[in-house]
């Protein structure tokens, strides 16, 4: 088996020594070399930034009157939720005291995109995305696939560094796009060193059959919680970065239990394309699982270009 190749780019795909990057519609950067900075995007995440706690709930183990109240030993019940019903995203945040940011929280994700009330702007820090090509690790938990990532694949958001953790899907889109959800949504989770998370979407519409796909759909799990592991198969999320790089970048939070604020969300611009079989194929597996929009509250939304002036027309007709 050959060994596994190291990916870099700046969010723009590329094979040869040359990465080629359009920073907005308008200019053009050259980079000859991989230790050069990649790419200016979103504002930096702030350190401060709550972390995410795990999606569980905690009851103390009976104890002796020898142990200390701080070293109680806790034991962990997951909380069912779901997409619909009687547990779906509606009562999420009256399941659990730890979901209450599902109900009250004022920045939550996914949201409605749309350029006319998004700012634009330029003054973004770098990003740098290694990715490696690692064996297939996919997990249906019940509620998406996920492929999940070992150590050593990562993006630098001026170079702070955040860990590729997993990859999952959802149909349909759970970001709208003016007004519009499109047929899936690739989400790419990272968190830092102190448990801080940035996520990448990449929305897909239907189109033409995505090659990069049929790894992970000749390899779908058979049975939901566990996850299985495939020696010759591999998904690296740089096939999917669109050629548009452009995206939007906003302050959210998960879009499942427990709705944890604090996590730097961007969004690509520009969809790509899959079939619509090859879309079919993960939602007979998963089912739609799209958490409804959320409001943007006092959140302002930036983009990643600026709206160019229009030329005045050559004449005027009255």
């Amino acid at each position: 088996m050959k060994k596994p190749v190291l990916m870099l780019l700046s969010l723009a795909l590329c094979l040869s020594g040359t990465l080629v990057f359009a920073a907005d519609s308008q200019s053009a950067t050259k980079l000859t070399h991989e230790s050069e900075p990649l790419l200016n995007l979103g504002a930096e995440l702030d350190s401060k930034k709550p972390k995410v706690e795990a999606q569980v709930t905690r009851k103390p183990v009976s104890t002796t009157a020898s142990q200390a109240p701080d070293k109680v030993a806790m034991v962990e019940k997951a909380i069912k939720w779901s997409y619909s019903g009687p547990d779906g995203p509606q009562h999420w945040g009256d399941l659990a005291p730890e979901n209450i940011r599902c109900k009250i929280g004022q920045n939550q994700s996914p949201i409605d995109l749309r350029d006319n009330t998004a700012v634009g702007t330029t003054g973004l820090p770098q990003l740098d995305v290694v990715y490696q090509n690692v064996p297939l690790k996919v997990l249906n938990n019940g509620h998406t696939v996920q492929v999940n990532y070992p150590l050593g694949s990562y993006i630098k958001l001026d170079e702070h560094r955040y860990e590729l953790l997993h990859v999952e899907f959802h149909t349909p889109s759970e970001h709208k796009k003016e007004g519009f959800n499109y047929p899936m949504e690739m989400q790419m989770m990272h968190k830092d060193g102190d448990g801080n998370l940035a996520v990448m979407g990449i929305l897909f519409q239907e189109g033409e059959e995505n090659e990069s796909l049929n790894a992970l759909l000749s390899n779908l799990p058979k049975s939901v919680g566990k996850q299985e592991f495939h020696k010759y198969a591999s998904l690296n999320p740089t096939s999917f970065i669109p050629a548009n790089t452009e995206f939007y970048k906003y302050s959210g939070s998960l879009t499942a239990p427990p709705c944890s604020e604090g996590v730097y969300w961007m969004v690509f611009k520009q969809p790509v394309q899959a079939s619509a079989e090859q879309i079919q194929q993960l939602n007979d597996l998963m089912g739609d699982n799209a958490r409804p929009f959320q409001p943007n509250n006092a959140r302002s939304v930036l983009k990643s270009w600026t709206d160019q002036l229009e030329e005045p027309p050559l004449y005027e007709f009255y």
